[in-house]
């Protein structure tokens, strides 16, 4: 049986960043921020298993399936050491990595993300499995008001809806469903501690699905963290003007 590749694009020069995105995105998330970020950054986007240009390649996914699939790729570009950004699923990945694989991190950046499933976000992910079931469509029309709030959707209805109908033609929704069960596993939370790299946490105030109090529980257990808040946003940070705001938020938090 082959080596199990995933789908990634590099860009740029400098110290490495590796973008890692949520749920049923792709590395598509991140081309704002890899455009500000890669005149001064190595920058690396991958498509997790099962999503954008990745297959799926196995029967059961586990948050450390999807850790272990990242340092097979870092090995096989010969990176030791690596800034990690993860968005969501991609936070919670990235907290896994820098338990699992410290001397590999240089710094960790996190973007509305959890370090375990409680009550309340089994009860989310549940609500995921069940409007995934009855296919892509039902689960996008969950989400959006979960992750944007109403102005912004407002707003934006045509991209949407344009989102929606790319998104509908690429939808692996058994990978979607074995992620949610990787999710519904994870807990990672007794670890945090040992995590001593520079910890950047962002947040949205009005987050439906990875709650503030997450963010401030993350901000209080792992020692070497500091936490930005978001007042104009929920799940989804990345909304208008906050991608130059992050982006010069990324750059003071890399040089300090």
């Amino acid at each position: 049986m082959g080596k199990f590749e995933l789908n990634y694009v590099v860009e740029g020069d400098g110290e490495p960043l590796l973008f890692i995105h949520g749920l049923s995105d792709n590395m598509i998330y991140w081309v704002a921020l890899a455009a500000g970020l890669k005149r001064n950054y190595q920058i690396i986007r991958i498509d997790l298993r099962g999503h954008g240009g990745s297959a799926l390649g196995s029967d059961e996914i586990t948050i450390d399936l999807y850790c272990d699939d990242l340092k097979n790729l870092l090995d096989d570009l010969n990176i030791c050491k690596v800034n990690l950004v993860g968005f969501s699923l991609g936070g919670a990945i990235a907290l896994d990595f820098a338990v699992k694989y410290p001397d590999m991190v240089s710094s960790v950046v996190l973007m509305s993300t959890f370090s375990r499933c409680d009550d309340y976000l089994k009860c989310i992910f549940n609500e995921f499995k069940s409007n995934l079931s009855k296919g892509f469509g039902e689960f996008y029309d969950y989400m959006i008001p979960k992750a944007l709030c109403p102005e912004v959707i407002e707003k934006n209805r045509d991209e949407l809806e344009i989102i929606k109908e790319f998104a509908l033609l690429n939808a692996n929704v058994e990978a979607y469903l074995k992620a949610c069960d990787a999710c519904l596993r994870f807990d990672v939370e007794d670890r945090l501690s040992e995590i001593t790299q520079p910890v950047l946490i962002l947040a949205g105030r009005y987050d439906e699905i990875t709650l503030l109090k997450y963010q401030e529980s993350l901000h209080e257990m792992i020692e070497n963290s500091e936490l930005v808040v978001f007042d104009n946003v929920k799940h989804n940070l990345l909304v208008g003007k906050n991608n130059g705001v992050i982006v010069d938020i990324l750059n003071k938090f890399y040089k300090k």
